[in-house]
């Protein structure tokens, strides 16, 4: 055990993640949980000189029994981050069937025993389920090669059309259309069918696994956002700032939106000076990489590079994409947000 942590109140939570989560109780909460306990053992293990490869991260986000009654489901989520994949672990308990004890008690014991089948340890079955009530498990496996990207053994791999991987594109990208495709939109595949055009050029999606200020992304969403690109290539990094993109591919252009070239010249991604900025677009620039921007609408308003406040004598690294040529209204954030029925 190197940790334990219990962010019960939804700013604790919030905290843990980085972020506020679309829910508190659901599958999705309980990896993004699960991942940053597993990314904080890795730090903690080799802090403390111990083997980082075999750490696990577990979470449990749970809706049970209380003095007052639920609409929903007495529910938990409880999830497992490896090295190598994820584990998710859904069992959905009887309402007034048991008290709050007895709900709390029957979740810890799956928990334990998910803790001892993910390290091989055989453990017997859950005992107290009624008929109807059964623990449902998934699990995510990473390829060897998307695994070592995630925990920074390698900078790179490429994600074929057959979900297969490689060490090389079929021919030297003019240009990477970099996002986190959550999900991938009509909006990313227009824009870069333009950019191909415009750059004279194969140009491939991008896809950090890692995050500049949060944990990596969990087994299952590398692996549904993988499958998303079933007819071209994409590239798969541990490169989450575009100065570390530009190490791994110089002379090649970067495809963004508006929104994205906000954060590229806002000194708050760079620790907050306007030197440090400065300071990481002209290694960009040096490596012979620039942008190719795209404009977006926001609060009804179409914004475009020229409403950008682009730093003095690095206006050459960004180049506009007409809103002639391409506009889509569309975004990742709308999609995956629920709609009114």
């Amino acid at each position: 055990m190197l940790e334990a942590v219990v962010p019960y109140s939804a700013a604790a939570l919030d905290d843990w993640l980085g972020q506020r989560p679309d829910g508190y109780c659901s599958r999705e909460t309980a990896l993004a949980m699960a991942t940053v306990a597993w990314w904080r053992a890795r730090d903690l293990a080799r802090r403390g000189g111990a083997d980082v490869e075999n750490c696990l991260g577990i979470a449990c986000s749970a809706s049970l029994a209380s003095d007052r009654p639920k609409k929903g489901e007495h529910r938990c989520w409880i999830a497992i981050e490896t090295a190598t994949h994820s584990r998710i672990i859904n069992l959905t308990l009887r309402k007034a069937q048991r008290e709050r004890r007895a709900e709390e008690q029957l979740v810890a014991d799956l928990m334990l025993r998910s803790i001892a089948e993910c390290c091989g340890v055989q453990a017997s079955a859950l005992l107290d389920l009624h008929d109807d009530e059964a623990v449902l498990v998934d699990i995510e496996r990473l390829p060897v090669d998307v695994a070592n990207v995630r925990t920074g053994v390698e900078s790179l791999i490429w994600s074929l059309p057959d979900g297969a991987v490689s060490d090389e594109p079929p021919a030297a990208p003019a240009g990477l259309l970099c996002g986190a495709f959550n999900p991938l939109h009509a909006g990313h595949r227009g824009m870069r069918v333009v950019a191909e055009d415009m750059l004279q050029g194969p140009v491939y999606f991008e896809m950090s696994v890692v995050n500049a200020d949060k944990p990596p992304l969990d087994c299952f969403a590398i692996e549904e956002r993988r499958r998303q690109f079933f007819d071209t290539h994409v590239a798969l990094t541990s490169a989450p700032r575009f100065v570390d993109k530009a190490d791994l591919f110089p002379d090649t252009t970067f495809v963004v939106g508006y929104d994205t070239a906000e954060r590229i010249i806002d000194p708050r991604f760079y620790g907050g000076t306007e030197a440090s900025m400065r300071q990481s677009l002209e290694t960009i620039a040096s490596l012979g990489c620039r942008f190719l921007v795209a404009g977006r609408v926001t609060d009804d308003v179409f914004h475009s590079l020229t409403d950008l406040p682009i730093p003095s004598g690095l206006e050459h690294l960004f180049t506009e994409i007409p809103e002639s040529r391409f506009r889509e209204d569309i975004s990742s954030t709308e999609l995956r947000s629920p709609t009114d029925s």
